[in-house]
């Protein structure tokens, strides 16, 4: 499986693209990146994130990376993707 490269379909049928980073097993961190990245953001090690127990994902923001775009959207949309 490539980790840098994933999707998950939401209900309205728009495709959210992530990336995990670390460990699989670990404690979840979410990051949503700012303006002009993508999923591909993370720490600068990742032997960082597993050796403290970090499974660190990676959010493309709708319109950007794997993730759709979505017409008249509002930034407090994201909260809800």
């Amino acid at each position: 499986m490539d980790r840098q490269s994933q999707h998950l379909w939401l209900s309205d049928g728009r495709q959210l693209g992530f990336a995990e980073y670390g460990d699989l097993t670990g404690i979840p961190v979410i990051h949503s990146h700012g303006s002009a990245s993508s999923r591909l953001e993370r720490p600068s090690s990742e032997s960082m994130l597993a050796r403290i127990g970090i499974r660190f994902i990676s959010v493309d923001r709708p319109g950007h990376g794997l993730s759709d775009f979505q017409p008249n959207r509002q930034l407090i949309y994201w909260p809800l993707d």
